[in-house]
């Protein structure tokens, strides 16, 4: 038996007068313009004709524009738009449910996602976007028939500041970047889901949100907000899935996997992580280079030293540094290009350092600290912190004051808060196991002033 309509009554109104939403729109809009208020999109009525309903503003453009056209006086409560407003069910609070389109518009509003409030994702929930990308028969997401249109030197500027992005995180850490780069985010996917534009700029847009759905995802990471930072990845991933079927959208469909496995083992949710990079490596094989092979196993030896599994972080040491060896750069992604050997030492002492084993970490970590190029204060920092705790940890207090000296004079360069929790967790550490000992009174002295 078919089920009627639920009654409408703006929808027996317009019906009357013989309008659809967007003749309505435009007489709202002829309305709204004598008093210099912003015209509306004309498509804003059709959710009207679903239940639901404008704002308190637009609410009485539309009564002013209906009595005029009907003869009689029409109120709020005429249309059922007197009632509580219903709780809107959103997009983000349930992103393995959403589409790609609903996560977008969901991200569109004015409040910064590190201002809204979340519950951290766990279990299945955490991984159905990325196990949905083994799946196929996903409907392409499709540009806007009606919006403005994206031209090619547009989408070169986006791809600019999406490099900028990162390198921005890379350079000063999180904390004073996020308004910016979220906005960047933000502002992409309006374009994605209200402005047309062909194929080839279709795929470097998808290509474009997806790298900063990693970046911005990162840095809320970074800046503790675990569960913001889940809803970013998930909705990169969503979008992912929609996607045209791309190199550079699975390469940057990896990435984005690979940062939110390194999350997950953070966060000590350790099945997530694998399945995650699981899904990273079985979904396009064949799109995967040696880079982006040795970012997948830089994240195994993350997860292994969390587990505290010294034989697979030197499993995974093993395997990253078979890949690097047989990259060519000019034939890598942009942003895979920071990794090094001396960054697998690191990612590798710090495993081990997470491990329980601060001896076999102490030699990894040193030469990160010690001998690495200039650049990548955030890791440094980081690194410097973690040689200064497996050096405590062996008993040698002179090189652990040395190494958190070193991530004492990066610490202005970095506003990354998660670094700075390690270090102050580390000299705490100095402080009650060895407040006697000279070199750390002298530290301890120093510190009010350097951090």
């Amino acid at each position: 038996m078919d089920r009627k309509p639920e009654p409408n009554p703006l929808r027996e109104l317009l019906a009357g007068l013989g309008w659809n939403p967007e003749q309505l729109l435009a007489r709202v809009n002829q309305h709204r313009a004598q008093r210099g208020s912003l015209p509306l999109h004309l498509k804003t009525g059709y959710p009207w004709m679903r239940g639901g309903r404008p704002s308190a503003e637009v609410a009485a453009d539309v009564l002013a524009v209906l009595s005029h056209y009907t003869g009689r006086p029409l109120t709020a409560a005429l249309l059922g738009w007197d009632r509580p407003r219903p709780r809107r069910h959103r997009a983000l609070d349930h992103p393995y449910e959403a589409t790609a389109t609903e996560l977008l518009r969901d991200t569109q509003g004015e409040v910064p996602m590190q201002r809204r409030s979340f519950i951290l994702l766990s279990g299945a929930v955490a991984t159905a976007p990325a196990l949905d990308l083994l799946m196929s028969g996903a409907p392409q997401l499709r540009a806007a028939q009606d919006g403005d249109r994206v031209s090619p030197q547009l989408t070169t500027t986006i791809e600019r500041a999406v490099q900028q992005a990162r390198e921005l995180d890379d350079s000063e850490g999180s904390a004073s970047t996020l308004l910016w780069a979220g906005g960047i985010w933000q502002n992409l996917g309006k374009l994605i889901t209200e402005c047309r534009y062909g194929v080839t700029e279709g795929v470097r847009l998808h290509t474009a949100y997806i790298e900063m759905s990693e970046t911005y995802g990162w840095m809320l990471f970074d800046a503790g907000h675990h569960p913001q930072a889940q809803r970013v990845y998930q909705t990169g991933l969503r979008l992912a899935r929609e996607a045209a079927d791309a190199p550079g959208v699975h390469h940057a469909t990896v990435n984005l996997l690979a940062s939110a496995a390194y999350q997950e083992s953070w966060l000590g949710q350790y099945h997530e992580a694998s399945t995650l990079l699981d899904v990273a490596e079985n979904r396009r094989p064949q799109a995967l280079t040696p880079r982006l092979r040795a970012v997948l196993e830089m994240r195994r030896i993350a997860l292994a030293g969390q587990m505290g599994d010294a034989e697979a972080v030197h499993r995974a040491d093993g395997q990253t540094r078979t890949h690097l060896a047989l990259a060519r750069d000019s034939e890598e992604p942009w942003w895979t290009l920071w990794l090094s050997p001396s960054a697998i030492d690191a990612q590798t002492g710090r495993a081990l350092l997470a491990a329980h084993h601060p001896d076999l970490a102490e030699p990894y970590l040193g030469g990160r600290t010690v001998n690495d190029a200039e650049g990548y204060p955030r890791d440094r920092m980081l690194f410097a912190s973690e040689l200064a705790d497996a050096r405590a940890q062996t008993g040698d207090v002179t090189g652990a004051v040395n190494a958190a000296r070193k991530a004492l004079t990066l610490a202005g360069q970095v506003g990354s808060h998660r670094v700075h929790h390690h270090l102050d967790r580390v000299t705490t550490t100095l402080r009650q196991r060895h407040g006697t000992h000279t070199g750390v009174r002298s530290l301890l002295a120093d510190l009010p002033h350097a951090v």
